[in-house]
């Protein structure tokens, strides 16, 4: 084989183009011949170089190498024409399919119309996740049918796709999806009851549930850190609930103290990934779940860490010392914030933190300033955070000024007259002290009476001088460790891997339909929650994988954007006066090709073309 050269010249322009093409000789009866075996483009080769080009190109055709492979140059050229070379012939061969599955029917324009168009593009990918999760498989080991699991399927992406209540989900998915297209079992028939009995099915299955889900995932997303964080949340319900035994009253997370609650205590790992859930009444006592999570880990049911011991991060809500005992005792390592203001023992240290302790840059814009003390088979590191000593003035400024403001109105009122009697004054303060419980603490109150005593004439109040020691801890803290080797830059930067369990919390609120909880059965609300907690399995699944590929939106944002890629029905009647329904998947545009590349989605949906009738 050898390389020619050919030169065209352009008859109006006069431009001349050169091109290069790879020739082979060939015997026949009536003499030697000549093909083109490849066109080659233009060639930047100096022409001496073009006899060990050809060489190098026959070889590759032939499957063999030559001397000249070890030209990195020559070697480089030739894969770049191969693969050039390989394309078109890929799209020449797409072009002949096309062309052979060609169906053409002469379409009356004025007919075309659409119909049943539904949501595709979340359904996608919260289905491929699914399938990437194993789910199927994993629902079917523990006894789940064929069509339970695809049921559960359509559940959970749902809740993830378009969160809302169990009733809302079986329209959802009669109307608005195309999700029903993706499962294996033709649900389009299914009962709303349907709906409730497949949370109750999962529920029971709960621990194995959870138990496989954390392994595969942990396959899935290796190298993951044995670091766990715990936290506790409430939701609240809608109605009275008084045959639902979880529906209590407590502490509201979203100060919603005129309903009744439910606890959804989570222990996630470093990334966010849940390792399992528990449901809990409205007013669970935080500290008092801990055992369990210890018992859930490590006991004779399905241990999930039989052997290994992970380091437990939790908040200052449930880290009281009867619970670092418990943790010692069961060889736990621990990162925590103790319950009780431990802060206080440290007063004269954080006085001179900004002097004295070692500096670190939290964000662009912060500063933390950290200390690291030696304590009985531990540690404590002093922390006070710039952004967290902000945050603290700014609420303690505003609490401060409605507390006084509210003081100054009672004051107005006595001046008056309009309240005289001196209990119920008192009254009055006390709520005013409920209310600002944070700020009231450092106020004196007197209330002056008349010569009589039976009369008020006057409020008068007085800071206290411990306020000066709260201006001094304001944005400070201390975390407690077990781990003596760690830095004190290492420690903090673990203790604030407990943001991801509030991100998973948030997530499941915001964004998974967890509040409010309308169910009146406690069975069927701890259904309605491990719902949230399936599809938050998925949801932290998509936002892990596009992290690993450097992209940082969340999953609301994935969903509004992947929200107009949909499915539909094009129809149309041809000359022939026959109706055709073709069902269709929209073409992506350019923002769902990168989610979709990213998440490396295809879509499996086939066109389907039926004709249905005739036009009269």
């Amino acid at each position: 084989m050898f390389i020619r050269q050919i030169i065209t010249v352009n008859k109006k322009t006069g431009v001349q183009y050169t091109k290069h093409c790879l020739v082979e000789s060939y015997r026949t009866d009536v003499g030697v011949r000549q093909r083109v075996v490849m066109h080659l483009g233009e060639l930047s080769v100096p022409k001496s170089e073009w006899p060990k080009l050809a060489s190098v190109l026959e070889a590759r055709l032939a499957g063999q190498e030559t001397l000249f492979e070890d030209k990195p140059e020559l070697a480089n050229v030739a894969t770049d024409i191969l693969e050039h070379a390989q394309f078109v012939k890929t799209r020449k061969k797409e072009q002949d399919t096309r062309e052979s599955n060609q169906q053409l029917l002469v379409i009356d324009l004025n007919s075309l119309a659409t119909s049943e168009s539904r949501s595709l593009g979340p359904e996608l990918v919260a289905h491929s996740m699914w399938e990437r999760l194993g789910c199927k498989q994993i629902l079917e080991s523990c006894g789940l049918s064929t069509t339970e699991t695809a049921l559960a399927e359509a559940v959970v992406v749902g809740r993830l796709v378009a969160p809302d209540t169990e009733l809302a989900t079986w329209r959802w998915l009669k109307t608005r999806t195309a999700l029903l297209e993706l499962l294996p079992i033709d649900l389009q028939n299914i009962g709303k009851d349907a709906i409730y009995e497949i949370s109750d099915l999962l529920l029971e299955r709960k621990e194995k549930i959870e138990q496989a889900l954390f392994n595969q995932e942990a396959m899935l997303f290796p190298e993951r850190p044995l670091l766990f964080l715990y936290d506790l949340t409430n939701t609240y319900f809608e109605g009275r609930c008084a045959d639902n035994g979880l529906a209590q009253y407590g502490k509201s997370k979203e100060k919603r103290t005129d309903c009744p609650l439910v606890t959804l205590a989570l222990l996630v790992d470093s990334h966010g990934f849940p390792v399992f859930s528990q449901i809990y009444e409205g007013n669970q006592s935080e500290p008092e779940t801990l055992e369990t999570v210890l018992r859930r880990l490590s006991g004779d049911t399905l241990p999930l860490f039989p052997e290994l011991r992970p380091t437990i991060v939790m908040d200052r809500g449930i880290a009281t010392k009867k619970n670092l005992d418990l943790l010692k005792d069961q060889a736990y390592q621990y990162i925590v914030i103790e319950r009780r203001p431990v802060e206080k023992e440290y007063l004269h240290e954080f006085e001179h933190a900004k002097e004295q302790f070692e500096q670190f840059q939290a964000t662009d814009i912060e500063n933390v300033y950290l200390k690291k003390l030696p304590i009985d088979n531990g540690t404590r590191v002093l922390c006070l955070s710039e952004g967290r000593q902000r945050k603290e003035i700014a609420i303690d400024t505003l609490k401060e000024k409605r507390f006084i403001e509210e003081l100054e109105r009672l004051k107005k009122s006595i001046h008056k007259g309009n309240i005289v009697i001196d209990t119920k004054i008192w009254e009055r303060i006390g709520r005013l002290k409920q209310k600002y419980a944070s700020i009231a603490r450092y106020y004196e109150l007197n209330l002056q009476l008349d010569d009589l005593q039976k009369k008020a004439v006057d409020l008068v109040w007085d800071k206290k001088p411990i306020r000066n020691e709260r201006n001094t801890l304001t944005g400070c803290y201390v975390i407690e460790t077990t781990h003596e080797h760690l830095s004190s830059n290492q420690i903090w930067k673990l203790y604030m891997t407990l943001s991801h369990v509030e991100a998973a919390f948030r997530d499941l609120k915001t964004d998974l339909g967890l509040r409010p909880v309308y169910h009146q059965l406690a069975e069927r609300t701890k259904g309605h929650l491990f719902i949230s907690v399936l599809a938050y399995h998925l949801l932290i699944s998509i936002e892990e994988t596009l992290r690993k590929n450097d992209d940082n939106r969340r999953w609301s944002t994935i969903n509004e954007q992947l929200s107009t890629h949909q499915r539909t029905t094009v129809i149309m009647t041809d000359d022939q006066k026959q109706i055709h329904h073709c069902r269709v998947s929209g073409t992506p545009e350019s923002v769902h090709q990168e989610i979709y590349r990213l998440l490396d989605v295809k879509d499996p949906l086939k066109r389907i073309n039926k004709i249905v009738g005739t036009r009269l």
